[in-house]
């Protein structure tokens, strides 16, 4: 009878542990040249807040203008006022001083809180676009921290960039004391930029750190004519891979989705969003 007295005491505090526990829904998605101008045209502008709206946690690649990201964070709040949106930017990036471009992170703020930021300092000029990192709590989900990681490789120096994230992530986690970490972005990472051989002997691959979740067969762009999977989401640290939903890392067509033409498709961007959940 005792024993029988401590095991439900166990399950009811098992349950009271775990309570309240959700999955984080996390993306990534390229959204070509995110300028004002193209939120100006209505449509467009709420294609992209209803894909945003699936997501806690969602990076934006290729912010021409700063201004427009806040603009959407704007828009979209308007639409989400019981659990609205924040967003880190990053500085702007690239070696062109004509073509400069940023990453932004929105995330939940009633879901998640930003603990730290971190931009890569690459005194090296390994990276076209330096690695951004933000570090995130969640009450909610498991693990209670973890850093998302963001970056779009210069497609030529694809195999170079990705090789180098090893340090990268070697770098950012000692930084900020955890090694759960989400790698994520437009890494390029298929086709005429990374082989299938280069893919499968390149360091980030080979180190048994990291877990790639989207596969290379699938097909992360618009067109037609390409079925390349550029944009993926590589993991580390074992408490983040132990929280994984299983089979929850896919491409989300939006076009099919949303029953869209391919104008309309066009007029958000060339990619398709990545997407993930992590719970417990």
């Amino acid at each position: 009878m005792k024993q029988m007295t401590m095991y439900f005491r166990f399950v009811l505090l098992l349950s009271i542990a775990t309570v309240g526990l959700c999955n984080l829904k996390i993306a990534s998605f390229n959204i070509k040249w995110l300028s004002v101008n193209k939120l100006s045209n209505n449509e467009t502008l709420s294609i992209i807040k209803q894909i945003i709206q699936r997501y806690d946690i969602i990076s934006i690649i290729e912010v021409r203008d700063d201004h427009a990201i806040h603009m959407l964070v704007q828009k979209l709040n308007m639409d989400n006022r019981d659990n609205p949106y924040g967003v880190v930017v990053s500085k702007k990036l690239g070696r062109n001083v004509h073509y400069t471009e940023s990453y932004a992170v929105l995330f939940r703020i009633n879901n998640v809180f930003v603990q730290e930021v971190h931009q890569f300092p690459d005194q090296d000029d390994v990276f076209a676009r330096e690695p951004y990192a933000v570090m995130f709590h969640s009450l909610d989900s498991r693990p209670a921290n973890f850093i998302y990681i963001v970056l779009h490789t210069q497609p030529t120096d694809t195999p170079a960039e990705l090789e180098h994230m090893v340090s990268a992530y070697d770098n950012i986690t000692n930084l900020m004391g955890i090694q759960d970490a989400i790698i994520a972005g437009d890494l390029n990472a298929d086709c005429r930029y990374l082989s299938h051989t280069r893919h499968d002997n390149n360091l980030l691959y080979t180190d048994k750190r990291f877990t790639w979740l989207i596969d290379s067969d699938a097909d992360s762009t618009v067109s037609t004519s390409t079925d390349c999977a550029y944009d993926r989401f590589i993991v580390a640290g074992d408490e983040l891979k132990q929280n994984i939903v299983p089979n929850s890392a896919r491409v989300y067509n939006f076009q099919q989705a949303m029953n869209l033409t391919p104008n309309q498709t066009n007029a958000v961007s060339d990619h398709l969003p990545i997407e993930v959940q992590i719970g417990n």
